[in-house]
């Protein structure tokens, strides 16, 4: 059995799960969102890496294609989740930079409206998951106290005021947590695949022809894999059992 055990660990390591791939992006996102406001500052404010809205800093070319494409592999990987809420969502912020800021409000209620439906979505299921439930509030307050400050600075900000300010740095902050969020929703041991449908049937799918084409082909004794889903009322807590 050690020797099996040893075979499966070794096959199952080069796999990246979702939620693998979703961290990879999300640390991408943080790094061009830095290097864009780094080179958009410089023209906007004389200086690189004074603080500036990002919205001005990613619908700036190349960064607005950039953000095109980091959106639509979102909208991608939201399939996996099964959820019509977060691909709206997704879809939502790929709109938002397809229309221009400096033109239109669209893009404001794009952005505003496909917050509100990630924050919903991946909103707590349990008040005892309390990492979680700190995650969630921390997007709340930092977006809430950006919200005021973007209100009272058009009220009383001149542009040059207004455009370069330190106060952006909490919208970044809210941008990113808010990414992160999608973290806690997606279910262990779910594989990124090209397909919408139940992710338990993608989960198992997955495990059931690694095992079977591949385990099998390298091991004396043929095995068989059995594979249970636990019960339970939250759907984002089931597991993924595997028997031999």
């Amino acid at each position: 059995m050690s020797n099996r055990y040893e075979k499966i660990t070794e096959k199952i390591t080069p796999y990246l799960t979702l939620w693998h791939m979703w961290t990879l992006g999300l640390f991408t996102l943080i790094i061009f969102n830095l290097v864009a406001v780094f080179v958009v500052s410089e023209c906007t404010c004389g200086k690189p890496f004074i603080p500036i809205l990002l919205s001005r800093a990613l619908t700036t070319d190349p960064w607005r294609g950039m953000t095109l494409a980091y959106s639509l592999i979102a909208i991608a990987g939201s399939f996996t989740f099964n959820s019509s809420i977060l691909t709206t969502a997704f879809f939502g912020f790929f709109s938002a930079f397809l229309v221009s800021m400096f033109e239109t409000t669209a893009h404001d209620f794009l952005i505003f409206t496909s917050a509100l439906l990630v924050m919903y979505e991946c909103r707590p299921r349990s008040w005892h998951r309390q990492y979680w439930v700190l995650h969630w509030f921390s997007v709340v307050v930092f977006g809430n106290i950006w919200t005021v400050w973007m209100v009272y600075g058009f009220f009383n900000y001149t542009d040059p005021e207004w455009n370069c300010s330190w106060f952006y740095i909490l919208e970044y902050i809210t941008f990113w947590l808010m990414n992160g969020l999608v973290l806690w929703i997606i279910p262990v041991g779910t594989f990124a695949v090209d397909a919408i449908s139940d992710k338990e049937q993608i989960t198992q799918e997955k495990l059931i022809s690694w095992i079977n084409q591949q385990i099998n082909k390298k091991i004396e004794r043929p095995i068989r894999a059995k594979i249970d889903i636990t019960d339970s009322p939250d759907i984002m807590e089931k597991q993924t059992l595997i028997t031999f």
